[in-house]
């Protein structure tokens, strides 16, 4: 019937899942940091940006475009280095 020199093929193994990341203290607080100043400083800018939106809109454009662009260089700033640190706290997280 079957031939005893033929090896056994091995059980089947299911796929290893991927391992978990943990938050750590560092992880945490970098997060923590990032929303307490991307939060606040994107809701100012969005008020002025639409503030902007809405002056070019009902009036002259030149004066809009300038709060606008204001806006987005003075505001851009906060909202780059919050969204750094939110980003870098969802990487340091360490696998298990």
């Amino acid at each position: 019937m079957s031939d005893p020199a033929t090896p056994v093929p091995p059980a089947a193994v299911p796929p290893a899942s991927p391992p978990k990341r943990h938050w750590t203290g560092f992880a945490i607080t970098l997060l923590t940091i990032g929303v307490l100043i991307l939060i606040p400083s994107g809701l100012c800018t969005g008020i002025f940006g639409v503030g902007a939106l809405y002056d070019m809109v009902t009036s002259s454009p030149g004066e809009g475009g300038a709060i606008l662009a204001e806006a987005l260089l003075i505001g851009g700033i906060p909202i780059a280095i919050g969204g750094l640190l939110v980003f870098a706290g969802f990487k340091a997280r360490k696998k298990a």
